[in-house]
């Protein structure tokens, strides 16, 4: 009995930390040639047009190791054009703006020989 409730103690202890070190609205953004970057989340979604004229890697599979915050969704990574490189903006645990909203992931799409950068959004 002691046992269970000293896991169970631990496991209390390391969901708060994981909720709490989530809601500082970090992304991790990775290049592809150097270490990885940690950058804040961005609070409004950028409505810029990008183009490209090269293709996108192909998406990265993500664990996601840390259990969901109450009421967050599950973000996925994107590769992102800067500069002149691909870097990888990794996933995150977001809560929506609205309580039934639902993720639109972005994505790139291919308009002739160019790739134009659809942003994710939520949709209520």
């Amino acid at each position: 009995m002691m046992r269970r409730i000293a896991v169970l103690c631990m496991f209390l202890a390391s969901a708060t930390l994981v909720f709490v070190s989530c809601s500082r609205k970090e992304v991790r953004i990775e290049r592809e040639t150097s270490s990885p970057v940690v950058a804040p989340a961005p609070t409004v979604r950028p409505t810029s047009v990008v183009i490209v004229r090269q293709p996108p890697p192909p998406p990265r599979e993500e664990v996601q190791a840390v259990p969901s915050p109450p009421g967050h969704i599950w973000v996925p990574g994107y590769w992102a054009w800067e500069g002149n490189t691909w870097t990888w903006v990794a996933g995150h645990w977001e809560q929506p703006p609205e309580r039934m909203a639902t993720w639109v992931p972005g994505q790139w799409v291919q308009r002739g020989d160019e790739w134009m950068w659809r942003a994710g959004h939520w949709q209520p």
